[in-house]
C-alpha cells in the first residue's frame, strides 16, 4: 500500500471525489488503516459498554432504589435533560476540535480528556446518595461522554479513505454491538447493586481512550493554517450548514430510527418486569440472553455487509433495508407478550442493528457538506442520537400512561423505523 499522506483541511474537502478512482491511501497520519480501524472499534467499545450499560440497566435500577413509586417518570427526566446537554455537547466539542493545533493533532487531546472524565463520573454517578444528585451527575457524564464521542467519530472522516469506510464503519459497528451485549451482561450482573456496577465500568473509558490515541497516532497540526474567528468563521464553526439537503435527510432518518429503537431499549428491563410480568432475576437472564443473542447475529450482519457495501459502492440500500427490518423485528413482542418475543426482537433487531452500523456511518461521512468541518458537523448529525433519545422517553411516557401501555411502545416503534427509511430514499450524495 502506497504512504499514508498529510493533507491540510482546505485540501480534505475534495477527497471523496478524488479517490472515487480507486486510491486506498489514508487521507493523513503515519499509521495505516488497520490500525486506524483498530483505533475507531476500541473507541466504540470504551465508551459503550459504559454508557449502554448505565442506560440498559444500571441508571433504571438505581432509581428503583431511590423511589420505586416514580421510576418512569425519573428515568424519562434524566435522559431526557441529560440529551440535552449531550446535543449541545457534541456540537460544541466538536467544533472546537476542528479548531485545535497540537503536536498530537486535533482530535487527540479532546479524547483523552473526555475519556478521563467520563471514568471519573461514573465514579460519582454510583456515589450519588439522591435523584437530584444523580441528575446533576448524568449531565455531567453527558458532557465528557460527547467531549470523547465527538473527536473519535471524526477520525473516519479525517483519516478513512472512502473506499475503506464500509470496511471501517462495519468494524466500527461490530465493536459497537459487542459493547452492547457486553453492557447488558455487566448491567445485569450488577442490577441488585447499581452503584457497584457503576464503580466496576469506571476505568474502561479512562483504558480505552489512552488505547485509542496511541493505537493511531495522529501527526502535528501546529502548521495547518486555522482561519481567524471572525463572525462568519463562528457561523461556520458552531452553526448548522446550510444548503446541504442529503446532510438533513440523513441526520431525519437516523433520528426517526434512535426514538423507535430506544422506546424498546431504554424500556428493556420495565418492559419486561412490568409488562411481561418476569421478576427481577428472571428478566436480568433474558437481558443477559437478547445480549447474547445480539452480538452474534449483530457480528455475523456487521462483518458482512460493511465490506460488501464498499465491494458494490452502495450505502442507502442496506441502511434502508436494516431500518424497516428492525421495525419487523419489533411486531413480534407487539403481537406476543412474552420473553421469548424480546428474544426474537433481539435476534431480527440486533442483525438489523449490525447491519446499520456497519453502513450508516459511512453513509453518514459521504453527505457531509465540508471536510474541514467534519466534527462538528458529525456532531450535529449525532443530534440524532441524542435528540432521539430526548423524544423517545417523552413519548414512552405518554404512551406507557395511555391505553395501549408498554405494548404500544412496539406500534409506535414500527412507524418510526419506516418513516426512517423514507428519509434515505432522497439522497442524491451517496449511492
Amino acid at each position: 500500500m502506497s504512504a499514508p499522506r498529510n493533507l491540510t483541511d482546505e485540501q480534505l474537502r475534495g477527497e471523496n471525489s478524488a479517490q472515487a478512482a480507486g486510491d486506498d491511501r489514508p487521507l493523513r497520519g503515519t499509521v495505516g488503516h488497520a490500525r486506524l480501524i483498530t483505533a475507531l472499534a476500541v473507541g466504540a467499545l470504551a465508551w459503550t459498554v459504559p454508557f449502554m450499560a448505565s442506560i440498559i440497566v444500571l441508571l433504571p435500577a438505581r432509581l428503583d432504589q431511590l423511589d420505586a413509586a416514580h421510576k418512569v417518570t425519573d428515568f424519562a427526566t434524566v435522559t431526557v435533560v441529560g440529551s440535552v446537554v449531550a446535543l449541545v455537547a457534541n456540537i460544541v466539542f466538536g467544533a472546537l476540535s476542528d479548531r485545535t493545533r497540537s503536536r498530537f493533532g486535533a482530535r487527540s487531546p479532546w479524547i483523552v480528556a473526555g475519556a478521563v472524565g467520563l471514568g471519573l463520573s461514573l465514579v460519582a454517578l454510583g456515589a450519588a446518595p439522591t435523584f437530584t444528585v444523580l441528575l446533576l451527575v448524568w449531565c455531567v457524564l453527558q458532557l465528557f461522554l460527547n467531549m470523547f464521542l465527538a473527536p473519535v467519530t471524526a477520525i473516519m472522516a479525517d483519516r478513512v479513505a472512502p473506499s475503506r469506510r464500509g470496511v471501517a464503519a462495519g468494524l466500527a459497528g461490530t465493536a459497537t454491538i459487542i459493547g452492547q451485549a457486553a453492557a447488558a451482561a455487566t448491567g445485569a450482573a450488577f442490577i441488585g447493586h447499581p452503584s457497584a456496577g457503576f464503580f466496576a465500568l469506571a476505568a474502561l473509558p479512562v483504558v480505552g481512550g489512552v488505547a485509542v490515541v496511541l493505537t493511531a497516532p495522529d501527526t502535528s497540526n501546529l502548521d495547518v493554517p486555522r482561519a481567524a474567528l471572525t463572525a462568519k468563521t463562528f457561523l461556520e464553526t458552531f452553526t448548522f450548514p446550510r444548503k446541504a439537503a442529503d446532510f438533513y435527510w440523513a441526520l431525519s432518518g437516523r433520528f426517526l430510527l434512535v426514538i423507535g429503537y430506544f422506546l424498546i431499549m431504554n424500556y428493556q428491563l420495565f418492559i419486561l418486569t412490568d409488562y411481561m410480568h418476569l421478576s427481577d432475576a428472571a428478566a436480568a437472564r433474558v437481558v443477559m440472553l437478547a445480549g447474547l443473542v445480539t452480538v452474534v447475529v449483530g457480528i455475523v450482519a456487521g462483518l458482512a455487509t460493511g465490506p460488501l457495501s464498499d465491494r458494490i459502492g452502495r450505502r442507502k440500500l442496506p441502511v434502508i433495508a436494516s431500518t424497516v427490518l428492525i421495525g419487523a423485528g419489533a411486531l413480534i413482542p407487539f403481537l406476543a407478550a412474552d420473553s421469548w418475543a424480546m428474544l426474537a426482537f433481539a435476534g431480527v433487531g440486533g442483525f438489523a442493528m449490525g447491519m446499520y452500523g456497519a453502513v450508516d456511518q459511512a453513509l453518514v461521512v459521504e453527505v457531509l457538506p465540508n471536510k474541514a468541518t467534519a466534527a462538528k458537523d458529525l456532531g450535529i448529525l449525532n443530534m440524532a442520537n441524542t435528540g432521539g433519545q430526548i423524544v423517545a422517553p417523552a413519548i414512552a411516557a405518554a404512551v406507557i400512561a395511555g391505553a395501549g401501555g408498554y405494548r404500544s411502545l412496539f406500534l409506535v416503534c414500527v412507524i418510526a423505523c419506516v418513516l426512517a427509511a423514507a428519509c434515505i430514499l432522497p439522497i442524491k450524495s451517496a449511492r
